[in-house]
């Protein structure tokens, strides 16, 4: 699809279903995956340029684990995020993204208008 506007959730979905086929490799809790090298916008109408991988809000434990004889599967939502929160989790760590995505409530439906949770909100015009 050409047009972006609404389909990159569903191919950052696919995408990264396939990712660890393609990469041998494995995603997991607080992986960022930026969308390209230097990392661009998802679509014109919106900010996001990388998915995070965090447990989901919604749901609770009995649904992120799924335990089986010889395995266990965890499942994760993808939340995007904007750079200045990819640079917050890179310098101080995934759990440093907490505060703001309680602060504005982000929960694991997609909401393309809410606030970057990394940038400071001047107090009164002052700081």
């Amino acid at each position: 699809m050409k047009d972006t506007t609404n389909y990159w959730p569903s191919s950052s979905l696919k995408y990264l279903a396939r990712f660890p086929h393609v990469y041998q490799t494995w995603l997991g809790f607080g992986h960022t995956i930026p969308n390209g090298d230097p990392a661009e916008p998802f679509a014109e109408n919106v900010g996001f340029n990388t998915m995070l991988l965090l447990p989901s809000v919604l749901f609770d434990d009995d649904f992120r684990l799924l335990e089986l004889p010889d395995k266990k599967i965890h499942f994760y939502t993808l939340f995007p995020i904007y750079q200045e929160e990819v640079e917050l989790k890179l310098k101080k760590g995934v759990n440093a993204l907490y505060k703001g995505f309680d602060k504005y409530k982000l929960s694991d439906i997609i909401d393309i208008q809410r606030p970057n949770t990394a940038i400071r909100r001047k107090r009164f015009g002052l700081f």
